[in-house]
């Protein structure tokens, strides 16, 4: 199902969040970015991970690519 999904960047080094290994890791790919389902939880974990220097942004994808 197609639906709004929420990705991290990280504004340093323009890498993107993704899970890794039952953690948070980092890729320079889109493609591989890790997928949001709610924009709390991405900015929650934003923050967790980087303090303030990221940016959230959304689009349409595939939802079930969505960890929370």
């Amino acid at each position: 199902m197609i639906g709004p999904v929420w990705v991290v960047q990280d504004k340093d080094t323009g890498q993107f969040l993704c899970p890794l290994d039952g953690d948070v890791g980092f890729t320079k790919f889109l493609s591989g970015a890790g997928r949001f389902d709610n924009p709390e939880s991405a900015i929650d974990t934003a923050r967790f991970i980087l303090g303030n220097s990221f940016v959230v942004c959304s689009f349409f994808d595939d939802v079930s690519k969505c960890y929370s």
